[in-house]
This record gives C-alpha cells, sequence and structure tokens, in this order.
C-alpha cells in the first residue's frame, strides 16, 4: 500500500510539474481563428466565453406557471471564461468555472445570477491581465510556477451542496468553496491536514443516509483517492488503491455493498508527460479492457477486477445490488476518447468537431459472487444520448427511470455539431421512452428529475434544465411535468443573454 503521506506531499509538490508540464507553443493561433470564425457561425456564440463578470442579480420573463411546491435554486457549473488578453484556451475543459444559481420563490419569481470561481489560477491571471495557457488540455509557454494540480485547477465541472455552502468541482484536484447565495469563493475545502491537495473528483455519490463517497487519481503514482465522509464528520476516511497503468476515470457508481469504477483503457504514458498537455499524455489502446474495479465498502482495499472489451465511458447512472449479489446500472458508450481530443480542441479554434462516435445507452450487469460482467443495449443504436439523472431518492437502489440528454431521430444541426436536441425519459425494464425535442437553434444543457415531496413514485415530479438559443442569444430555465407517456413543458423563465455551454448542476429545494 503506498504510504498516505508520501502521496499528499506528491499531489501538492511535484504532481502539477508532471501533470501540466509548461512548453513553448504557439499561445494565440487558437484566439485568432476562433474569433476569425465567430462572425459568421453563430453556434460559437455557446464556446465564446464571458469577457467580464456579471456579479449582479437579474430578473428572469417567466411564461406558465411553476408549481408552488417548487422553491429553490438549481445551480449550475461550466467553464466560463475562455480567454483573456488575446489569449485563448486551446480546450474546452480549461475554461474557468462559472457557477450560475437560478432561483426560483414561491410566488413563481425566477432570478439568475452568476460568478466566476476564484481560483488561485483565477487570481494569478486576474493580476497579470493575461491568461496562464496551462491545464487539462492546453500547453503553452507561460511563467505560472507548477507548485500542484490546484495551481491549474479552474473548479469548472460541477457543484456539490454542502454545510449551507456550495462546492466548485473539478476533476484533479481540491473542491472550492463557495458562499451558496452570492456566489463568492471563500478558498479550498480542506476537510482535514493528511487530505489537504488530494484530488477529489466531480461526480461524487451521496446515500440516502448522508454518507458521501468520492475518488481521485494521481497518474504520476499511479494510485486512486477513495473518499469516504460520514454524516456529521468533519474529517473524512481515505483509501490510497495503487493502479497501474493508471487512465482518467470521471465518474463511478455505489450500491450498498460495493464501489465500482470502470476504468477504460485510456492508460497514462509518464514519458509522454515531458512533452505533452496532460491528456496527450494518455495513449487509446482499443485492444486492452475495460477494467471494473469492483471494491467493499467496509475496506476498498478489498477489491478485485473484472474485464469487458474497450470503450470509453464519461459518464453513469445508479447502480443497485440485489440478493444474488448482480449489481446493474447504465452508462453511455462511446467507441474511443475522441471527442476530448478533437472536437473539445476544434471548438475552441471556432472549427466544426470532427466525425466522433455517438455515445449509447447500454447496461451493465455485474456478477460479484461469479466475477464475470456484461453489457447490454437498451436503445437503438441510432439514438445518442448522455448526462443521466435519476431520482436521487433512488440513490443505491432499484430505479426504473432516467432522464438524459439525447438526439432525435432526424437529422438537425445540434447532431452536426455533436451536441443533442432533446430531453428523454426512458424506462430501464421495458425500454420505453418520451422525448421532447427543442427548436434547432436551441441546445439543451443537462436535465434533472425534481420529486414532488407529496409523491414518492419516480413520475411524482418534474424535469427542470437550461437551455441556449445561440441564434436569439438567450437562455431559459425549462420545467416540465415528468409523466410516462409524454414531457409537457409547463413553464419557463428567460433570461435574456446567452450564457456559455456549461456541464454540470444540482437543484437545492427550500420548504
Amino acid at each position: 500500500m503506498l504510504n498516505r503521506r508520501v502521496l499528499v506531499i506528491g499531489a501538492t509538490g511535484s504532481l502539477g510539474a508532471s501533470m501540466f508540464p509548461v512548453h513553448s507553443a504557439p499561445s494565440d493561433s487558437t484566439y485568432t481563428s476562433f474569433h476569425k470564425n465567430l462572425p459568421n457561425q453563430s453556434w460559437l456564440r455557446l464556446y465564446a466565453g464571458i469577457q467580464q463578470e456579471d456579479t449582479d442579480t437579474h430578473s428572469c420573463h417567466v411564461d406558465g406557471n411553476w408549481p408552488r411546491d417548487l422553491v429553490g435554486a438549481l445551480y449550475r457549473n461550466g467553464p466560463g471564461r475562455m480567454e483573456l488578453g488575446g489569449r485563448r484556451y486551446q480546450h474546452w475543459f480549461d475554461g474557468d468555472g462559472l457557477v450560475q444559481k437560478w432561483s426560483i420563490s414561491h410566488t413563481g419569481e425566477v432570478t439568475h445570477r452568476s460568478r466566476l470561481v476564484h481560483t488561485h489560477k483565477f487570481l494569478h491571471d486576474e493580476a497579470r491581465n493575461e491568461l496562464s495557457l496551462v491545464g487539462f488540455g492546453t500547453v503553452s509557454e507561460d511563467p505560472l510556477s507548477a507548485s500542484g494540480p490546484d495551481a491549474f485547477n479552474v473548479g469548472n465541472i460541477s457543484v456539490l451542496p454542502r454545510d449551507n455552502e456550495l462546492l466548485a468541482l473539478w476533476e484533479g484536484g481540491s473542491a472550492w468553496r463557495m458562499n451558496a447565495d452570492t456566489l463568492t469563493t471563500n478558498g479550498k475545502l480542506e476537510l482535514s491536514t493528511e487530505s489537504a491537495g488530494l484530488p477529489f473528483s466531480a461526480h461524487p455519490r451521496v446515500e440516502p443516509n448522508g454518507t458521501l463517497w468520492n475518488f481521485g487519481y494521481v497518474s504520476h503514482m499511479a494510485a486512486l483517492v477513495i473518499w469516504r465522509l460520514d454524516p456529521g464528520a468533519r474529517e473524512p476516511k481515505i483509501w490510497i488503491i495503487p493502479r497501474s497503468p493508471m487512465t482518467i476515470p470521471h465518474d463511478f457508481v455505489v450500491t450498498s455493498k460495493h464501489l465500482l469504477l470502470p476504468l477504460p483503457p485510456l492508460h497514462y504514458e509518464p514519458d509522454r508527460a515531458v512533452e505533452h498537455s496532460f491528456i496527450d499524455a494518455h495513449e487509446w489502446h482499443p485492444d486492452r479492457s475495460l477494467d471494473i474495479l469492483v471494491m467493499s465498502k467496509d475496506d476498498p482495499n478489498s477489491n478485485f477486477v473484472i474485464e469487458l472489451p474497450a470503450a470509453w465511458f464519461f459518464h453513469y447512472s445508479n447502480a443497485w445490488e440485489d440478493e444474488d449479489g448482480v449489481i446493474r446500472f447504465e452508462g453511455f458508450s462511446y467507441d474511443d476518447p475522441s471527442l476530448m481530443y478533437d472536437a473539445f480542441r476544434n471548438v475552441m479554434r471556432g472549427k466544426m468537431p470532427d466525425s466522433i462516435s455517438d455515445p449509447q445507452l447500454v447496461q451493465f450487469r455485474v456478477d460479484t459472487k461469479k466475477r464475470n460482467a456484461s453489457v447490454e443495449a437498451l436503445l437503438d443504436d441510432q439514438i445518442a444520448c448522455e448526462f443521466p439523472c435519476i431520482d436521487r431518492r433512488r440513490s443505491t437502489e432499484r430505479h426504473e427511470w432516467l432522464t438524459m440528454l439525447a438526439h432525435d431521430a432526424r437529422p438537425s444541426s445540434s447532431k452536426e455539431l455533436g451536441l443533442f436536441n432533446s430531453v428523454a425519459r426512458v424506462h430501464t425494464v421495458s425500454s420505453d421512452s418520451v422525448l421532447y425535442t427543442y427548436p434547432h437553434h436551441e441546445i439543451p444543457e443537462e436535465h434533472l428529475f425534481i420529486p414532488n415531496r407529496h409523491g414518492s413514485q419516480e413520475t411524482d415530479g418534474w424535469i427542470l434544465g437550461t437551455s441556449l438559443d445561440y441564434v436569439d442569444e438567450k437562455t431559459h430555465l425549462n420545467l416540465f411535468e415528468a409523466r410516462e407517456t409524454a414531457l409537457e413543458l409547463v413553464a419557463r423563465a428567460t433570461l435574456p443573454r446567452l450564457m456559455p455551454l456549461g456541464l454540470h448542476g444540482q437543484f437545492v429545494g427550500t420548504a
């Protein structure tokens, strides 16, 4: 077992240098190319980012009737600032985090506010009025010292409500504490001296009793970090799991007895880290297996691996385990990770994404006793979908309905852009689905299922999500009734401003 103290020292010291090397590369060709193409391609406004932080609260125009029981705030996060001082990030995942808050009152009024996450990197760049071109997929000559991963942490993937605060989450570093009302940044989350600097990833899992699980990966030390924070506890329990070769796991699942971490064969190559960005220090091996790391919740060091054919995954739904020890959960399978290498770089240059494989909804079946696994497609392979959401009351328990983004069957401009045009509800047993398709110039972001406090079924509630009109330059907050046979748009709030395309969010209800 790796020494935890050594790992912490590595995470706060030399990790940054090996993960994010600083090399000479054109610093402004991405900026020049993007702005050359922007005037003639309105869809590029989705990736333009904000130029100046707006800290005011704005009232939204409301259509339809918001249910009196739906009171609270939808928080969302994503890459928000893409450029500064004539320089632009080379990869979409490198944009500085922008957290948005959509507040819904008991009278149906909707307001919006947003703030950039004031990370160490953000403050460093502000002081120089110049973007540090170093990150997940960006590499350039830059004076920013590589003092650890949090020197490059942009806090731009998701959010987690905790202890009356909001945490802005990234992939490879610390969570950032934010005021849940004003969205001001209050520094890094440090749960203990021992855990400071360890990676806390963007998709933690919270059990119905409030127990929080998460993971992180330390590539150059070939190790996984497993976090457990019990309700009311101030310090986490941490396990260090050696793992070689290391990959880039983005998400994981939790059952009543196990943690499952799928590890695609996108392997970290230490020799490549010397001359490449972090993502380019990895190599895809389609001839190797997708490894499912199955860990006991009592002791994650008690684990085993089940192999499946190679595939790339970003996100999974919710896992549940039956009395025979068989675990089931859904994921979205890609042929390879080219989306990260090609599409998310092309859009930053103002170019169309290269051809990429559409993600297919599949269900995993993992037998923990026989130690075997299988994967089965749930929908027609012509239907692409992503960003799964369940009724959170079903966490670690059997669920039947998934909410997700999708492409409908007809050709559309959004599909050409590698984006989704619909929100869908899918029954995981029958594969029946219902779909709502947005106008061709309106791009939906992740949609969430919000349960009705007066109901207990997975159809007792609403679907809440944002959409971006890149032609009229507006952002909408949309509310649907979650019926079994249809998705009915019942209310919409409109912000007369186009926000950047984002990633993940959470809804926090108010009694």
